[in-house]
């Protein structure tokens, strides 16, 4: 599976105004895009919109980039002038057993790790001591962890939870033991907030 999340920087007060355009203009085209598996997106409490979708591969990932690009510069190009931070990645691990297919609203929280240990390692650590502290916790909705393509030593994690509560007590676990095992040398910046639209695959 392929991952992207899209960080406008700042435009976080907009995301009352984004909500329809998306559910009623992005959502069916990505529904639409061959391989989509899944899409959400919120407002991270530190201010900014981010957006996390995951498709089949990266070919898949890719075509349908290239729509969204093209959509959100149409339909929201005042709201969201400026080009978005990118961080993208095939899912090195991930679960989604418990992911809700409906359109209920989760808890996003979306990790990321600079300078972190080589791939195998890193993917060691995290299969063995990040997942199962995320996959356990209580209202575990789904999870994906990837090294970002454009710099294999930045990690990107996305968990997705029932409530706040439950995601920022896993996250404060999680972030603890990634210290303790010496994954990155300093502790991830992080982007949470309450999903305002989430999609995923019918069937």
């Amino acid at each position: 599976m392929h991952v992207t999340v899209r960080k406008y920087a700042g435009r976080g007060a907009l995301i009352d105004k984004l909500v329809q355009p998306v559910r009623d203009g992005l959502v069916p085209l990505l529904k639409r895009a061959p391989g989509f598996r899944g899409y959400c997106a919120f407002a991270s409490e530190d201010g900014h919109v981010v957006s996390v979708s995951v498709f089949d591969d990266s070919e898949a990932a890719t075509r349908a980039n290239e729509q969204v690009r093209g959509w959100v510069v149409s339909n929201l190009g005042d709201l969201l002038p400026n080009l978005p931070e990118v961080l993208a990645g095939e899912a090195l691990l991930h679960d989604v057993s418990k992911l809700q297919s409906g359109g209920a609203e989760m808890f996003a929280a979306v990790r990321v790790y600079d300078g972190v240990l080589p791939k195998e390692e890193a993917v060691r650590i995290t299969r063995e001591h990040a997942l199962p502290l995320v996959t356990g916790a209580p209202g575990f909705r789904g999870f994906y962890a990837m090294l970002d393509e454009r710099d294999a030593s930045r990690a990107v994690s996305v968990s997705l939870y029932d409530t706040r509560e439950h995601a920022l007590a896993a996250q404060e676990r999680i972030v603890a033991t990634m210290r303790d095992k010496r994954f990155a040398p300093n502790p991830p910046g992080v982007m949470a907030g309450r999903t305002v639209v989430v999609a995923a695959a019918e069937g």
